[in-house]
């Protein structure tokens, strides 16, 4: 009878899914960042470095690029690094001083908000669908491909997605029961979500769903209003306090709609048949998906209007979803939601279905293959695509001072220039000489050998000439830079 009973607790079969969630998520836990998006998550991971390198101030950010990234590009030359306020490396930099630079505590950290997120997102669903609905919707999360190669990744976006379920879970608890302490939870989760990405404005259309069918209190409505502006107010003053230094603001406007794809048919081809349709949750998932979206709720329409708000995000930020996948982050808990619901909804049949013996064995088929196609296309997501930047980088840490200032072309890649653990540049921003003479760069490291290096190496001393790649002395001439000769 006891086994039975713990068979038949919901809890128990959370914690077996956050469990299997952890396990996953440790795949390449050690690997070094330069996989899938490594130069946003090298910029994300040098900013914890440097609190231990340079001491620890979360109100001056740095990284080790000095290019020009601000909307007007100016050169950066201390490495600011003005994005979200670094809650995340705020949480890594205690791991950092106990156990030494690495890594694998940023991936752990990422993995740990991860979990959470999928506590919250099982509550949520538990709510405004069933305990099954909500078990099987956290699985999802917790072993979806796509995302258990994101929620590892060293990146902010998994800290921000518990931060805003956190807010929708604490929030709308308050809303509906008008406790105070949960109304205090729910706004600390509201700041610090946005905090760390403005975007939490898109979590907060199902609260207003929320508020409108319970609370007709006008001072109800006031109190959630003042409680929105100071749970703001933090955001408010760190984009003010960044705008004193805006060579280490990078430019962010092009996110919105800066090739002019919005709504135009290659948007929805990228969004639907890319994104969701392949990356995501594959053919078969998305079947699933639009069956559960379209499926009536019993319990209103509050996932509905989060999934309604999770458009929009997409469609507000149309170029940087195109065109970055790591902000589909932000879409997986709904894909989540609605996925488990379509599934749910074939295993229970329907009148206007096909006989319910069909309709089981098509969400059979269709949910694990699902996950099938999903790891067969973010499987090359954890790949090591150049190791070549990785052996350079701790060649050039091994034997170039600690304070040297170096040049890593590699496309404007700064995963690069993370590997060499220098300030520098990942891209020749300005000639040789220019950035010797006017910003101290003193060595030029580079795993191609085209024109550029090829040029180095008859003009500088040549400190390692491996196969893989080249270390070179911009201090040290081997002969004149002649006009005959000229940088290309």
């Amino acid at each position: 009878m006891k086994v039975f009973k713990i068979f038949a607790n919901q809890y128990f079969w959370l914690t077996l899914i956050i469990v299997f969630g952890f396990l996953v998520r440790l795949y390449k836990l050690d690997s070094p960042i330069a996989d899938w998006h490594s130069w946003r998550q090298a910029d994300t991971a040098a900013v914890t470095r440097n609190f231990i390198k340079l001491g620890f101030n979360p109100l001056f950010p740095k990284y080790d690029d000095m290019s020009g990234v601000a909307e007007k590009p100016i050169i950066n030359p201390a490495g600011f690094r003005f994005v979200e306020f670094p809650v995340y490396n705020i949480v890594v930099y205690p791991l950092y001083l106990l156990f030494g630079i690495d890594d694998k505590y940023h991936r752990l950290v990422s993995i740990i908000f991860s979990l959470g997120s999928t506590a919250f997102l099982f509550f949520i669903v538990k709510k405004y669908a069933s305990t099954a609905a909500g078990l099987l919707t956290a699985f999802t999360f917790a072993a979806l491909p796509f995302n258990v190669f994101f929620s590892r990744t060293t990146l902010p976006e998994t800290t921000f997605v518990f931060f805003a379920l956190g807010m929708i879970y604490f929030v709308d608890k308050w809303i509906w029961e008008g406790k105070k302490s949960l109304g205090l939870l729910g706004f600390v989760f509201t700041s610090i979500a946005f905090l760390t990405k403005p975007w939490a404005i898109f979590f907060y259309l199902p609260l207003l769903y929320s508020l409108y069918f319970k609370q007709k209190s006008r001072k109800f409505w006031i109190k959630f209003l003042a409680l929105s502006l100071v749970a703001l107010s933090p955001f408010i003053l760190w984009r003010l306090w960044i705008l004193q230094q805006p060579e280490g603001i990078p430019a962010s406007n092009w996110l919105f709609n800066g090739d002019g794809i919005r709504f135009r048919p290659a948007f929805w081809w990228w969004i639907i048949s890319e994104r969701v349709g392949r990356e995501i949750l594959g053919a078969t998932g998305i079947v699933l998906f639009f069956i559960g979206l379209i499926s009536r709720p019993k319990s209103g329409y509050f996932l509905h209007f989060w999934a309604l708000s999770s458009f929009l995000f997409i469609a507000v930020v149309a170029t940087g979803n195109v065109r970055h996948n790591y902000y589909q982050i932000l879409f997986i808990p709904v894909v989540c939601i609605f996925f488990a619901q379509g599934f749910i909804q074939l295993l229970k049949g329907n009148s206007v279905f096909i006989p319910r013996i069909w309709t089981i064995l098509l969400g059979l088929i269709l949910f694990p293959l699902a996950f099938y196609f999903g790891f067969k296309t973010t499987k090359d997501f954890y790949n090591v695509n150049n190791p070549s930047i990785v052996e350079a980088g701790k060649m050039a840490d091994r034997i170039l001072p600690k304070n040297a200032i170096v040049l890593a072309p590699y496309n404007g890649d700064t995963a690069f220039l993370y590997q060499t653990n220098r300030l520098g540049f990942a891209a020749g921003a300005l000639p040789i000489p220019e950035l010797v003479a006017d910003f101290g760069v003193s060595y030029y490291i580079s795993t191609t050998k085209d024109d550029k290096t090829r040029w180095v190496m008859r003009h500088f001393e040549v400190l390692v000439d491996d196969p893989h790649f080249v270390i070179a002395s911009l201090t040290k001439f081997k002969v004149p830079i002649e006009s005959s000769d000229p940088e290309p």
